[in-house]
Parts: structure tokens; sequence; C-alpha cells
């Protein structure tokens, strides 16, 4: 479902007059799965405060199941690269027998949704593996199922080590800007052929 809202001030005569109006109420609607500057105020993901932020998720999240699309673009409100995070969930997303979940949390119990408000996991359908990546909607890091290596610093000038968690997820970027997006591809492509 998408929910367009605008309120204006003024007698019905100004706003039938106002050339801004018009176009706001007859814009066309944006590509699918895009990113767009919006004045918007919601209420951040990790806190109950509103905080205003400018992004506006149009259309679906490339491969994100439907019980997760509002959790995701909420996060994705929050990523300044927000973009080309999505860019890289449609490229990912494209690649032969390749899945965007969210988790089961310890708790979780047979017909219990998935969990989509920490990261997204891209895994290869038939693996053996958890996933080749995980990324983060709110800050554009992912973790790729790679060793950190000289071929690695080569190929992603931009990723560094992790020291900390799973032994097989030592290499992570955030995604900033259309360099990194380029280089967390190349990594998800070599993590990818991995699994």
């Amino acid at each position: 479902m998408k929910l367009t809202y605008f309120c204006f001030e003024g007698t019905p005569e100004e706003l039938d007059a106002s050339e801004l109006v018009h176009k706001l109420v007859h814009q066309q609607s944006a590509p699918a799965h895009t990113a767009r500057q919006a004045p918007t105020v919601a209420a951040h993901p990790d806190n109950d405060e509103e905080v205003d932020f400018g992004w506006l998720i149009e259309g679906e999240v490339p491969g994100v199941a439907e019980e997760g699309q509002d959790i995701v673009k909420a996060q994705l409100a929050f990523n300044p690269a927000a973009q080309q995070f999505i860019h890289f969930l449609a490229e990912a997303d494209s690649w032969k027998n390749v899945g965007v979940h969210g988790i089961k949390r310890k708790t979780w119990q047979e017909g219990d949704s998935l969990d989509y408000s920490g990261y997204l996991r891209l895994r290869r359908k038939g693996s053996q593996y958890g996933g080749f990546a995980y990324a983060f909607a709110s800050t554009g890091v992912i973790n790729f199922r790679l060793r950190h290596s000289d071929e690695i610093e080569e190929l992603a000038p931009d990723a560094y080590a992790l020291t900390t968690g799973h032994r097989q997820y030592r290499v992570s970027i955030q995604v900033r800007d259309e360099e990194t997006l380029r280089q967390a591809l190349a990594l998800a492509e070599l993590a990818y052929s991995a699994t």
C-alpha cells in the first residue's frame, strides 16, 4: 500500500491558483526502489524520539519480503547513502539463486515471521553456508564471508578487517557513495562465488 499525505493551508481559491500545489498533487511516482530527498519526520528505529530525516523510499526494497518492507524502509530513511545501498541489494538479488532474508531470533518459533530490524542476510539458495553477506540498512555496513587479505585490500581499498564476530565474516565495508558501492559489489561477488 502506498500513502501520500499533503497538508495545505489556504482558501479553496488560493489552493486552486497555486502552481506548486498543482505540481505536488499531480506529480508522477518515482520508479520502483528509489530513495529521494523528502522532508519527513519519523520515529528513529532505535528509540521513540522523532527525528527529521531526508529519505523517502519509494517502491519495493529489492529482494526483501513483504513482511520486512516497512522495517527496512524505516532503516534506510536514516542512511545517507540509501540509494547506493538499494542498488547493492538490487544487483546482488539479481544473481542466480540469491535470497535476501531477515533472521531468526533465538526465541523464533515455527510460524513466526523473520526479524528485519537488525540486518539482512544475503544467501545463495542451496548453499551449505549461512550467507555470503550481512547488510545493515540503517548504516550501509556490509559484512562479507571473506577473510581479509592483500587481494581483498587491492580489490576494495575502503574495506576493513573485523577482529570480532564470527571468524568467517571478517571483511566489512560501509557503502557511502558510488565508489564504495562498486567495491561492495566486487566483494559480494567474491563471497557469492565462494559459497
